[in-house]
């Protein structure tokens, strides 16, 4: 696939797709699985990503490639602001005194510094998606659709993937802050050709709040089906239940009182959380001493499904700390359907419908430890276990991505099809 090409007829080439996201695509399941469905639909797909020290500059994945960008000049800035951080660290009086005085200076310098490595990052990433000469471009997320909006042009098409409320989720911005992020998005999503979401809950606050026209399209986040994957070996102890969380060690999370959940749990009951993020030091403190909480490494992207089939309970502890996370559809969701797993999860809207209508879990408060075991005491009971299996069965018929992939290739044909304004 050449990376410059004039635009020429539909029916003289392949239609061309250039992906935006911010993430080095190690682990995204979302864009990955999109990538995949849309190569295997007769388009040129390219993801233009961040450069990490785990990944490579280019990189071949099936049908479709991935272009990873890095600005030289981040490298300095990075070492400007470890070297801030170092400063931030002092422990002497006399620095400690230093170190106040120039406590608004550094805040600015921070500020500023990370404004500088933002744009820097999103010009590489504009540069990159212009060489590709896209006839639809999608940005996934808030942080890639300023690129997206002027990448398309005036001859391409732009879909907005909003995998959550962006805005909402950041942790630490001040609420004008957040408000100047909405209004932002407001502006650039009415720009884009076609807005695709998550779930129904997060589409209604993007169309109220953003006066976006119907349609918004949902597209859940379902794991490609078990057929075409080989099964892990199962566990050898089948008397303990395993209560698998899997994915970010991160806050807001509600990790914390599912580790002192395990104070009320039931003797058969062991925990385990595989994956990793920053509050993962902290979890592990809180659970010195507990027998019955392990913790292991993430495993590949396409593995996930796979390793969390030899657990009993899958688990969603989220805390609805903001709007985000209150309409929140994890991708472990459907993750843990596919594998077959019962769910427990906190008793937010769309974690609730799913589980209600299908009958395969049990929700709880994620701000009550003792709410979190009780649920979870009653789910790994061999009746309640075998109950909500049955129905899995089933279920997992309905959310994988055999039928969610017809939403998404539809969009894109629609949207390649359609004429030029």
């Amino acid at each position: 696939m050449p990376d410059v090409d004039d635009h020429t007829s539909h029916n003289t080439r392949k239609p061309r797709i250039c992906i935006l996201v911010t993430n080095d695509m190690f682990s995204d399941s979302r864009v990955d699985r999109h990538a995949r469905t849309l190569a295997s639909h007769g388009f040129e797909v390219a993801v233009v990503c961040s450069a990490s020290d785990r990944t490579s500059a280019k990189e071949s994945r099936e049908n479709f490639r991935i272009l990873r960008v890095r600005s030289g000049i981040n490298d300095r800035i990075s070492a400007i602001a470890q070297r801030l951080r170092q400063m931030s660290g002092t422990t002497t009086p006399h620095q400690r005194l230093l170190s106040s005085k120039n406590k608004d200076l550094k805040w600015v310098v921070k500020l500023v510094l990370r404004t500088l490595r933002l744009t820097l990052f999103q010009l590489a990433m504009l540069r990159a998606a212009r060489r590709i000469n896209a006839d639809i471009y999608c940005s996934n997320d808030l942080d890639t659709l300023l690129i997206g909006v002027v990448a398309k042009g005036h001859s391409s098409r732009l879909v907005y993937d909003s995998h959550e409320l962006w805005p909402d989720m950041l942790i630490g911005v001040p609420e004008y802050g957040k408000m100047i992020l909405r209004s932002w998005e407001g502006i650039l999503s009415r720009r884009a050709d076609a807005v695709m979401t998550v779930n129904e809950f997060i589409a209604d606050v993007l169309m109220s709040r953003y006066s976006l026209k119907p349609p918004i399209y949902v597209v859940y986040n379902c794991p490609t089906p078990a057929t075409h994957r080989n099964r892990a070996p199962g566990r050898r102890n089948r008397r303990l239940k395993v209560v698998l969380y899997h994915g970010g060690l991160t806050p807001e999370r509600g990790l914390e009182n599912l580790v002192r959940a395990a104070h009320h749990l039931l003797p058969d009951i062991v925990l385990t959380f595989r994956g990793s993020g920053i509050i993962e030091g902290e979890l592990r403190n809180l659970a010195s001493g507990l027998s019955n909480v392990r913790f292991e490494p993430p495993v590949e992207m396409r593995q996930v499904v796979d390793a969390a089939s030899r657990a009993d309970v899958g688990v969603i502890p989220y805390l609805p700390t903001n709007l985000c996370n209150y309409y929140s559809s994890p991708n472990k969701l459907f993750e843990y359907i596919e594998a077959g797993l019962p769910i427990a999860a906190s008793n937010l809207p769309f974690m609730k419908k799913i589980i209600f209508e299908n009958e395969i879990g049990a929700v709880f408060d994620p701000r009550d430890p003792s709410s979190i075991a009780e649920v979870l005491n009653k789910m790994t009971r061999t009746p309640a276990l075998n109950r909500y299996k049955r129905n899995i069965t089933w279920v997992r018929r309905k959310y994988n991505w055999n039928v969610e992939m017809e939403k998404l290739v539809k969009v894109y044909e629609g949207l390649y099809w359609a004429p030029t304004r």
